[in-house]
């Protein structure tokens, strides 16, 4: 009941901002149908379509064979969840969730392994931190070995602590999809799938983009509570933030950033928790692991940070 109040309750300021604001409430949502357009459809959707592929012919463990010796070893996952830790750690959010939900849905993992995985393996991409967050927000490329160390280092401590000496195998072959062979029926199939995720990526990015104007016209005595608001409710607006803030020290800059990126945002969260309907996936679970990869970054970001030079 309280959720749904809630919700309720954010719908109501949602649509209040519009008709009271419609001009500022129009360009937070130009801005992120931009983000979308520009960004995410040219990078995600063909990925999305080409993995969907992938899974339907059961090529992901021919893809995978050779990363399986290693990443078992220090992941303890099965062969085709070795495809769910490369992508999570190089393509940002949500594909990493939408990868192992997908792999649960057609019986190539676990359940156990596919919640697993989704604590560590949907994480920001590394073009994102270097481009966005590093270069064109920071100022700071010379900051890329601290950013990625705590950015990755994080997920794979999660994924040490949680794994507690288990090893998940491959699932007999009955129980796995049946290799089909490729046809203009799966390609469309796979085409349509891909096109839902992006359109659900892009509404999600819309709304919360919006939200995230809301948060900064509401007044604050203290600016930097603004910005960590929207940085907690959608990261790229929030790191843009709380980095074009004079008053902010360079520390206070980077840790936030660190903040943002492993957490997410609750837009990250909303789009992760749409790629999982249908596979039995924990979101809480998701949840618990990310608020706590946030709070690290925040307290690794402030051990190794290095203040600009002279």
């Amino acid at each position: 009941m309280m959720k749904k109040r809630f919700y309720f309750a954010v719908i109501l300021l949602l649509l209040g901002f519009l008709l009271t604001d419609p001009k500022e409430a129009v360009d937070a949502s130009s801005r992120g149908l931009l983000l979308w357009f520009h960004s995410l459809i040219p990078v995600l959707l063909p990925f999305l379509i080409l993995s969907n592929l992938l899974i339907a012919l059961d090529g992901v463990s021919a893809l995978t064979r050779f990363l399986y010796p290693t990443f078992h070893r220090i992941f303890g996952c099965s062969e085709d969840g070795c495809y769910a830790v490369a992508v999570g750690f190089l393509c940002g959010y949500p594909v990493g969730a939408r990868i192992t939900a997908d792999l649960v849905r057609e019986g190539h993992i676990s359940l156990e392994e596919g919640n697993y995985l989704l604590c560590f393996c949907n994480n920001a991409s590394p073009a994102f931190l270097i481009g966005y967050c590093l270069t064109d927000c920071l100022g700071r490329p010379d900051l890329l070995f601290q950013t990625l160390l705590v950015i990755y280092g994080i997920p794979v401590l999660t994924a040490l602590f949680l794994r507690r000496k288990r090893r998940f195998s491959n699932l007999p072959a009955e129980k796995k999809t049946s290799g089909s062979q490729i046809s203009f029926k799966i390609v469309d199939v796979c085409m349509m799938n891909g096109l839902e995720s992006i359109l659900k990526l892009g509404c999600y990015i819309i709304l919360f983009s919006v939200l995230a104007r809301l948060l900064m016209k509401i007044p604050c005595p203290y600016p930097l509570f603004t910005c960590i608001g929207v940085g907690l409710t959608e990261m790229t607006n929030g790191i843009a933030q709380i980095t074009s803030d004079a008053s902010v020290s360079s520390l206070v800059k980077y840790v936030s950033v660190l903040g943002f990126a492993a957490f997410g945002g609750l837009c990250g969260a909303a789009q992760t928790e749409s790629m999982l309907l249908d596979s039995g996936l924990s979101v809480k679970q998701y949840l618990k692991a990310k608020l706590a990869a946030g709070l690290l970054a925040l307290c690794l970001g402030a051990v190794l940070f290095t203040p600009p030079g002279p």
